[in-house]
């Protein structure tokens, strides 16, 4: 009977998780504030305590860059050579796309976009400053994109995209979609 028990709790525990990772990572992030309600704070000390001090020391300079009225409004990144802070307003998503990287062509996805890059999930690491040729479709827009930039950083999750300058048409377009509301 225990057994069941242990079975029927790790049943859970797995369509629970399966749920989350489906989730976008915004709405991962209400979700972690809702469970951890008051104990936020402590949280937010376990995930500093667990950082080694490199990562420590870099993050004590970007909040010492920031003002408190920027807290929510700008993402920090500990990825040692991702640019300090964001500087355009970016969109979590899931849009299919195709790239290409020393010569290669791969298919990933887009987790968020902002007029100035992409972040792109996988598992392979690339060099900082590698060009990337991105090609995509917006939602509720006709035209591919088929975009230039540079990897700007590259962690185990993925990596960022700084886009080369965007010409004006596909520019607005990302403007609009990263603005429409949810």
């Amino acid at each position: 009977m225990l057994a069941d028990l242990d079975n029927g709790r790790h049943d859970t525990t797995l369509r629970l998780f399966q749920r989350v990772s489906r989730m976008s990572r915004e709405q991962q992030f209400l979700l972690l504030r809702q469970l951890a309600g008051e104990r936020v704070t402590r949280e937010i000390f376990q995930l500093i305590v667990a950082m080694p001090e490199s990562e420590q020391l870099q993050l004590l300079e970007q909040l010492g860059r920031m003002g408190e009225s920027d807290a929510g409004e700008r993402t920090l990144r500990l990825e040692g050579s991702e640019p300090r802070m964001r500087e355009y307003p970016r969109k979590s998503c899931l849009i299919n796309a195709d790239y290409r990287v020393r010569g290669r062509d791969c298919r990933s996805y887009i987790l968020d976009i902002s007029i100035g890059g992409v972040f792109v999930e996988t598992r392979e690491r690339f060099t900082v400053g590698e060009e990337v040729i991105l090609n995509f479709t917006l939602p509720d827009h006709r035209q591919p994109f088929s975009l230039r930039g540079r990897i700007a950083w590259s962690g185990p999750e993925g990596f960022g995209v700084k886009f080369e300058p965007l010409p004006p048409s596909q520019g607005s377009a990302i403007r609009r979609f990263v603005e429409e509301p949810k």
